[in-house]
């Protein structure tokens, strides 16, 4: 009786999750879908999730009449710098607090935590100007630096960080080694799967940022491709979904490839950060 109970416990579970994995995945396909269409067959009353006459037309009409290369290019380096600077930052934070013992860490810890009950709206005005007067306004700079820090990058790391046993830091010292070897060979060697999984997080954010690029970056030339797609809806909406679509799909690819290159070392360092008193 418990084994058909639990079978049939299991087999509601399953039907969820198949459900839920449509739901999430069905609008992605969508977009795929609607970026093969013909116009004449996007804008027809059946709903067709594979396209009748396939064709690459929306893509070839991106790549020559919009400049998206320059788009990618924006979004690329923004995103690397982001997460260049994002997480190096931390993790020389996170390595920082727990290995040089001091009575100010626990008040730099919680300070710096503080900083994650802030809302965007109350940094984005002096930071617009801070990057104004240095003159960064339009340029790469003004997205990324903002940006170079984040206390829930640092805390994540800072959770595994502490996980790392006092005696590796104690060997290390006594056989002579720096902080900048002990920071490498032992913070980022144990704390390799927490840095993978936190980067695919990081990266996924600078990608998808839209209203600080939106504020810093005027020119057509500037914009990043989460802005570029909003004059698809501006100007030629009933013309160019077909277009639209093709322009989110490039734009998804590099984030699915940045997940399938780190997504190993995901699930493992979620599943062994946790949150340590």
């Amino acid at each position: 009786m418990k084994n058909k109970k639990r079978f049939v416990t299991q087999g509601l579970l399953h039907v969820l999750n198949v459900a839920l994995l449509i739901l999430i995945i069905f609008p992605l396909l969508w977009m795929l879908s609607s970026s093969l269409k013909t116009p004449k067959e996007l804008f027809s009353n059946g709903i067709n999730l594979i396209p009748q006459q396939a064709t690459l037309e929306n893509y070839r009409f991106v790549l020559e009449n919009y400049a998206f290369v320059r788009w990618l290019v924006n979004s690329i380096v923004t995103t690397v710098g982001i997460f260049a600077l994002q997480v190096l930052i931390a993790l020389m934070s996170a390595f920082a607090l727990n290995y040089y013992k001091t009575r100010w860490n626990r008040i730099m810890f919680y300070f710096i935590l503080i900083t994650m009950v802030i809302p965007f709206q109350v940094t984005m005005i002096p930071n617009y100007i801070l990057v104004s007067k240095m003159g960064l306004v339009d340029t790469w700079g003004a997205v990324i630096l903002p940006y170079a820090a984040n206390a829930t990058t640092f805390f994540f790391l800072f959770q595994q960080a502490r996980t790392i046993p006092k005696e590796y830091y104690e060997v290390a010292n006594i056989e002579g080694a720096g902080s900048v070897w002990v920071f490498k060979n032992v913070m980022c060697g144990i704390c390799k799967g927490s840095i993978a999984a936190v980067s695919i997080l990081t990266i996924i954010d600078a990608w998808n940022l839209y209203f600080w690029p939106l504020l810093v970056l005027s020119s057509p030339t500037s914009r990043t491709l989460t802005i570029a797609l909003k004059q698809f809806a501006d100007y030629e909406v009933g013309d160019n979904w077909g277009p639209f679509m093709a322009t989110a799909t490039l734009a998804f690819l590099p984030v699915i490839i940045a997940y399938m290159f780190f997504r190993r070392h995901i699930i493992e360092a979620f599943v062994s950060s946790g949150v340590k008193g």
